[in-house]
């Protein structure tokens, strides 16, 4: 069979189709709407076709037209959620900073007797097996070299060098920094210093007390006030041990300080008193 005889019953088979919907139409009242019956049923496909392709374009148009929009508003949104971290941050800080200044006067009998600086622990030296630290306030805030510093515990140490906005602290764990204490009910009087050896469990000693001291563990130790740049009657520790010194004349105490030397968060540097 040629390609002619094909066409030739392809084109019967179409007459023979549409002779029957013009036949069926005419029976059943719809040959003159039969045009639009045949045009409706083949534009319906294109015109979803349309629609989906119309909505696809809106949402893209939406989607690209207004980035500018929500960028603005994500920048917004952030700096307003970073006035609020900043807002957060400072009300913590001001309620550990009074939670502080309450606990302050259990250790100090007259707090109008000293001029303090608060101040946050910022930074840590690694490589000091003395837990020297560095804070956030310096010379600009009034603070100066051999500064004493204390917790609302009691005795940290002393600020050894400082900067406009920094100060570094040498903690009472140092044999860097030393002390006049008492201890005990009848006020045996010794020196309070930092020990190499010691310095890994946290405590420190009282050396010089004298051969027939009474004082015991347990009892408390607090700076004298003389010859040093520590005021008078503040809380360094209490002691653990006493030993005879080696030359035999005196003896020791190991003193675990009250205050938390490693862990330290918040102090108080005095920086005049009375």
């Amino acid at each position: 069979m040629n390609i002619n005889s094909k066409i030739t019953k392809a084109l019967l088979v179409a007459l023979l189709l549409l002779s029957g919907i013009m036949a069926y139409a005419a029976s059943t009242g719809q040959l003159t709407t039969l045009p639009q019956n045949i045009m409706g049923a083949i534009a319906v496909p294109f015109q979803k076709i349309g629609a989906v392709a119309g909505n696809k374009i809106d949402a893209w148009a939406d989607r690209n037209l207004n980035i500018d929009e929500i960028i603005r508003e994500n920048e917004q949104l952030k700096e307003e959620l970073h006035q609020l971290r900043v807002k957060q941050l400072e009300y913590d800080q001001k309620v550990m900073e009074n939670q502080a200044y309450k606990e302050l006067l259990n250790i100090v009998d007259d707090v109008s007797r000293y001029t303090t600086v608060s101040a946050s622990v910022i930074g840590r030296d690694g490589m000091d097996k003395f837990y020297a630290f560095t804070i956030d306030k310096g010379d600009s805030h009034g603070i100066e070299v051999n500064d004493v510093v204390i917790s609302a515990d009691g005795v940290v140490g002393v600020v050894i060098e400082t900067g406009p906005n920094f100060s570094k602290v040498a903690t009472i764990l140092s044999p860097a920094v030393s002390v006049g204490c008492f201890a005990g009910s009848e006020r045996d009087i010794g020196i309070v210093s930092g020990n190499y050896d010691l310095s890994e469990e946290g405590t420190c000693t009282m050396y010089h007390l004298p051969k027939e001291t009474k004082v015991t563990a347990g009892d408390l130790v607090s700076t004298t006030g003389y010859g040093t740049v520590f005021p008078k009657d503040l809380i360094v520790g209490l002691v653990e041990t006493v030993d005879i010194e080696e030359s035999g004349n005196s003896k020791s105490a190991t003193v675990r300080p009250v205050a938390d030397i490693a862990n330290v968060k918040f102090v108080f540097v005095i920086t005049d008193y009375t």
